[in-house]
């Protein structure tokens, strides 16, 4: 965008003009002139008058000018926000491009001969006039006055064409009385209204909110002040709704003006909507990228050779280390053993271009963990090398994949224990035929009576067996508290009493003690207390200092006969 400064004389013959180009300053910032300098007598109204007085004290013969009092529009056109920022200031050091325009040769002409002077001052952007102002230069009591009168805007217009204002491609509205008195055909496309809808209605009909001041007594509080003329200008961020009901943003400069000869107040808005939706889109992809690292423990890198590495935060939280304590990269966390790999294989990928994915270990204050590694190197056009890549926790997965293959093992193991046992199991049961047999030849159903009770002690030691958490081991007191009251259901009148502790069993400990418990039991509900008499079965378990397990069961039924020899049965 071209930017050029006029000085036009009273007769509007070009006195001088100044091209300014992007990079150059609307002002310079300068130390204070003068030490002690006071403010002219009268100051709040010289700044509040809408028509603005310059007052400066001329310096080392003219060379320089001494603002004592500054105008709003000075302040305007030289990117002040408030005129008290130009107190105090050398003129030409803070504005040494109005040298080129012939504004100081003027202002000397003045100091010296001490005849009134009229000047025109305008800016233009691209040949088009955004700023004029009328000044009259008088000397008085040693000190240049310098009386301001900007033309407003649509007074420019009026004079230039009034297609400037219509055909401008910044949207503007001017706002009077609270009220929009004028448009042009931008404000049509940014706000979806037509003139027609526009012109008349309030200007709060659209719910404006600036983005520093969000409230609607804030934003009318800054209308008011530019209204009445206590601040020049006000740049924000403005929100409204188009006429669909959509979120516009627009970057506002709000600033005085004029209309029918009145105070009225000039809306210029950029439309910034696009930008801030891309801008609010990577912000939530940013924030949900980093909701998926943090969740999956996985931190990104990026890596070239002329910057070095620069990681996602949940790197720091893998590594467990702050990232101003952090001990060179990355490779300096790896154990010992994988270094020399990691680092060869890093060296590869950037030097043949490639991509290599990898398991290690790491170590951290909390203990060692299992991490993924995954780079891919490239090289640009210029020659930089660059890396991207990530490093992902693992350890948690590769705990439970070694759970779930120990798992595994224990499962095949178990069934295997389950052939082994069902085998077991199924000759036992034929050898205790066998036996019964030979010893009860005339009396099967005793037989088939006892296999059945010997069967039944074997299935609850299956059934607690597949019930526990490592189904190799039962408890031993549930056991035997089970196996008592499946054998005495139908006798309710004998009672159980136990002092046992809690012992764990292993199958082939489980079993043959199954069986000789089931035999005790039924040999004492049978002979013990043949008429279902009341009693009581007293049953203690306990192991021993030497890991030996000390089972006795008593009963007070009526005993054994008098001629059974104990030491020497014959049967």
């Amino acid at each position: 965008m071209k930017r050029v400064i006029e000085i036009l004389d009273e007769n509007y013959n070009l006195l001088g003009s100044s091209e300014l180009n992007k990079n150059t300053p609307k002002h310079y910032i300068t130390p204070d002139a003068l030490e002690g300098l006071e403010k002219p007598k009268f100051n709040q109204i010289l700044t509040n008058m809408d028509d603005g007085i310059d007052i400066l004290i001329p310096y080392n013969n003219g060379e320089d000018f001494i603002i004592q009092n500054a105008s709003f529009h000075n302040a305007e056109s030289g990117g002040f926000k408030h005129p008290d920022e130009l107190f105090n200031k050398f003129y030409k050091k803070t504005f040494p491009f109005l040298e080129d325009c012939g504004f100081f040769d003027v202002l000397r002409d003045v100091n010296k001969t001490g005849e009134k002077r009229e000047m025109i001052f305008q800016i233009l952007y691209d040949n088009q006039i955004i700023f004029k102002v009328h000044k009259i230069i008088i000397k008085q009591y040693n000190k240049i006055y310098i009386l301001v009168k900007r033309e407003s805007d649509f007074s420019i217009i009026h004079n230039e064409g009034l297609s400037l204002f219509y055909n401008s491609p910044d949207p503007l509205i001017v706002v009077q009385d609270k009220k929009i008195v004028r448009v042009n055909k931008a404000t049509e496309k940014i706000t979806g209204y037509s003139t027609d809808e526009l012109i008349g209605k309030d200007y709060f009909f659209n719910n404006p909110r600036f983005s520093k001041k969000n409230t609607p007594e804030e934003v009318d509080e800054v209308f008011m002040k530019i209204m009445n003329r206590e601040i020049f200008n006000y740049t924000d961020i403005l929100t409204f709704k188009n006429k669909k009901g959509e979120t516009v943003y627009s970057k506002t400069t709000i600033q005085p003006s004029k209309y029918d000869g009145e105070n009225a107040v000039l809306f210029n808005y950029i439309d910034i909507s696009e930008g801030i939706k891309h801008e609010q889109q990577a912000n939530s992809l940013t924030e949900a990228l980093n909701l998926v690292s943090e969740i999956s423990r996985i931190a990104y890198m990026y890596w070239d050779s002329k910057n070095g590495y620069t990681w996602s935060d949940e790197f720091f939280k893998i590594i467990e280390e702050n990232p101003e304590d952090l001990k060179g990269n990355f490779i300096n966390y790896v154990i010992p053993e994988d270094t020399s790999k990691i680092r060869n294989q890093l060296h590869y990928s950037r030097k043949n271009n490639s991509s290599y994915i990898t398991k290690t270990k790491i170590k951290t204050k909390s203990g060692i963990k299992n991490v993924e590694l995954f780079f891919n190197s490239t090289t640009d056009n210029e020659g930089i090398t660059k890396t991207v890549g990530y490093i992902q926790d693992i350890t948690d997965r590769i705990k439970k994949e070694n759970e779930l293959k120990n798992l595994l093992n224990e499962k095949e193991y178990l069934l295997a224990e389950v052939h082994d046992r069902v085998k077991n199991n199924l000759q036992i049961i034929l050898s205790l035929l066998t036996l019964n047999i030979r010893v009860n030849p005339d009396k099967p159903e005793k037989t088939i009576e006892s296999t059945q009770n010997r069967i039944t002690s074997m299935s609850l030691i299956h059934e607690q067996i597949y019930q526990s958490p490592d189904h190799a081991h039962i408890n031993l007191k549930d056991y035997i508290i089970k196996e008592f009251y499946e054998i005495f259901k139908k006798s309710e009148n004998i009672k159980l009493d136990y002092n046992m502790e809690n012992i764990l069993i292993n199958m082939d400990t489980a079993i043959p003690l199954g069986l000789i418990l089931s035999e005790i039991l039924n040999n004492t509900l049978n002979y013990a207390f043949p008429e279902n008499e009341e009693g009581i079965v007293k049953i203690n378990l306990k192991m021993d200092e030497n890991q030996l397990i000390n089972l006795t069961i008593e009963d007070n039924g009526i005993g054994l006969p008098e001629d059974v020899n104990i030491k020497y049965p014959t049967n």
